[in-house]
């Protein structure tokens, strides 16, 4: 499964901790959630119902694309012997056994930070050696300090896999809109297409599309880039942010314009301030004179 990160959030699963690591797993949701992933975990572990909460850990393990286990000191039941887990084990042997299940495309996360240093109980050693030892496919065992740069190699992985190659052609303007607002984007497009080559993208939010790869193909056919949105502000936002940084950011050879129809109050405060960036919000009526506007003034 390859995701798109500009349509699709990742589902992550964040196991439970033991105590010495509880800060860091809340860090690590945070930046989980600025990566623009959603996070699945139980409000609390402090249950009266210990079943309910073991059912509840369980529909969101399920729920998840990748769960993330983090190894502190203190990871093993003191009734381990006895052959009670702790829930950190035995949130790790769930989420291994859906590993060998039918769900081929989840991705188990072991990160154990360089920084933790490992106390003198043997039994606790032994578990966490078991589990570098034994790590399997679809298993990713990391030692980084830094929660920013666990959560990039997470990234890199869930969004690996060979590039789909698109059907792109050469293009004056590629005009890229969310498909709720298709007929308004429409009229634009059918004004436009007179007068330049117009490439069009409408965005579908449940399709199993990778539009990160399609759009990042395509730009490299355009002249110009508009970015289009009427009542998908809260897409469209998000959206140009993320085709500016897959395109090279500043460096990008294609200049986007991003464009809002100021008719709605929702656009007026919606901007993004960039190099190889237009931002404006203008009234729907002139939104097709603007872009041919911004467009003569790139090519001259």
């Amino acid at each position: 499964m390859v995701f798109d990160f500009y349509t699709k959030k990742i589902k992550v699963f964040v196991a439970e901790v033991s105590d010495d690591v509880l800060e860091l797993r809340d860090r690590l949701i945070k930046v989980l959630g600025r990566a623009g992933m959603e996070v699945l975990c139980p409000i609390s572990s402090k249950s009266d119902d210990g079943r309910e909460f073991q059912e509840i850990n369980t529909q969101l393990l399920h729920q998840a694309d990748c769960s993330v286990h983090i190894l502190g000191n203190m990871n093993k039941s003191p009734n381990s012997k006895n052959g009670k887990h702790s829930i950190v084990e035995q949130q790790l042997i769930e989420a291994q056994h859906r590993n060998q299940s039918e769900w081929r495309d989840y991705k188990i996360f072991i990160w154990h930070p360089v920084f933790i240093v490992n106390n003198d109980d043997q039994d606790d050693d032994d578990f966490i050696s078991a589990i570098r030892q034994g790590i399997m496919h679809n298993m990713i065992y990391s030692n980084r300090n830094s929660a920013v740069s666990f959560v990039e190699d997470m990234r890199s992985v869930m969004y690996g896999g060979k590039p789909e190659e698109f059907d792109v052609e050469n293009a004056d303007i590629f005009f890229v809109y969310n498909a709720l607002d298709q007929e308004d984007a429409l009229e634009i497009i059918s004004l436009l297409s007179d007068v330049v080559l117009l490439k069009k993208l409408e965005i579908i939010l449940s399709a199993d599309i990778d539009y990160s790869e399609l759009v990042a193909q395509q730009i490299k056919k355009s002249k110009m880039v508009v970015v289009y949105y009427k009542n998908t502000s809260s897409w469209a936002l998000p959206f140009v942010r993320q085709v500016w940084k897959k395109t090279g950011g500043a460096s990008s050879p294609t200049t986007i314009l991003f464009i809002g129809d100021s008719n709605i109050e929702a656009n007026q405060s919606i901007e993004f301030e960039a190099d190889m960036v237009i931002s404006k919000i203008i009234a729907q009526e002139i939104i097709p004179i603007e872009i041919k506007v911004q467009y003569d003034s790139l090519i001259q």
